[in-house]
């Protein structure tokens, strides 16, 4: 038996004892409740698909991670877009320059009024068989009824090159009759060329001088006697030099006796003439004396 002091303080200590195992206790059991709560939430979490937030941090980590990734993936896509795009569109351009080239006769001609194409469409018909200036070819649609507007609106964009027109022109007109360069330069700028254009034209007409001034002398005597020297004038006064003119008159086979007695026969048909006036006329004329008196006795016969 203990007694009454040291039994009091057995009970006190088995009484402190009893509290510190119940505190130990106590308190072992919230840890173990709080970690039995968190699996629970994190075993709920799951359930829902959801992540825990530990790894729902890493998680949200690993997806912008990811999204930057895309992101730079869309962005080179983008890039390579918009190059291919620029690319297109340069293409685009390209060929839109292209179809407005080609088609920019078609759209011209779209935008003209009925008057301007129809003049424009006459002025290329009348280039394609014969050579005209400008100004003679306004003229010659003005006269078939076109406006003066639209003539000159063709006669400009008709696309004419009048300096081969003119060098066109001078070769017609040595096909059927004969110049000097002189008066071909002078029967261009009557038709309406340029100075510039119509000496460019008999420049570029392959015109033989000698040749032209030969064919006009036997051209003039086929409607007009003349004397040698009268002939000669005459082709000078046409514009060929003195020696082409001599050289012409020498070359073109007239009988001079004869062309004295033409010219008597027409002085008479038109005046009174004795055979003495008769004969100094035709001295006048440059007949010889005895080229003058074979005429007057031609047409004043015994």
């Amino acid at each position: 038996m203990l007694n009454g002091k040291k039994e009091y303080c057995f009970i006190r200590l088995v009484l402190t004892a009893s509290c510190v195992a119940f505190i130990l206790c106590s308190c072992s059991g919230n840890t173990g409740s709080t970690k039995t709560a968190a699996d629970a939430s994190v075993s709920t979490h799951a359930e829902a698909g959801k992540v825990p937030v530990e790894n729902s941090s890493k998680a949200a980590g690993q997806a912008e991670q990811g999204g930057r990734d895309e992101k730079k993936d869309v962005q080179s896509t983008g890039e390579f877009e918009i190059s291919e795009g620029t690319t297109g569109k340069r293409n685009e351009k390209k060929d839109s320059a292209k179809d407005v080239k080609e088609n920019a006769q078609d759209s011209s001609q779209e935008s003209l009024t009925e008057g301007q194409a129809n003049a424009l469409r006459k002025a290329k018909e009348y280039l394609n068989y014969d050579a005209f200036s400008a100004k003679g070819l306004t003229k010659q649609l003005v006269y078939n009824g076109f406006s003066e507007e639209d003539a000159a609106y063709a006669v400009e964009h008709c696309e004419a090159d009048w300096n081969e027109q003119a060098a066109y022109k001078a070769k017609s007109y040595l096909e059927y009759s004969a110049f000097s360069k002189d008066g071909l330069v002078d029967q261009l700028v009557y038709e309406g060329f340029t100075l510039e254009q119509a000496e460019y034209g008999v420049a570029n007409s392959e015109i033989d001088t000698g040749e032209q001034a030969k064919d006009a002398a036997i051209s003039f005597l086929k409607y007009t006697p003349y004397s040698y020297s009268g002939l000669v004038d005459m082709l000078k006064y046409q514009g060929y030099s003195e020696e082409e003119s001599v050289a012409a008159v020498d070359a073109c086979g007239a009988d001079w006796n004869e062309q004295a007695a033409r010219s008597a026969e027409s002085y008479l048909k038109y005046m009174s003439f004795s055979k003495e006036e008769l004969v100094d006329q035709l001295i006048f004329d440059g007949f010889t004396e005895e080229q003058a008196e074979y005429g007057a006795n031609s047409v004043y016969k015994d």
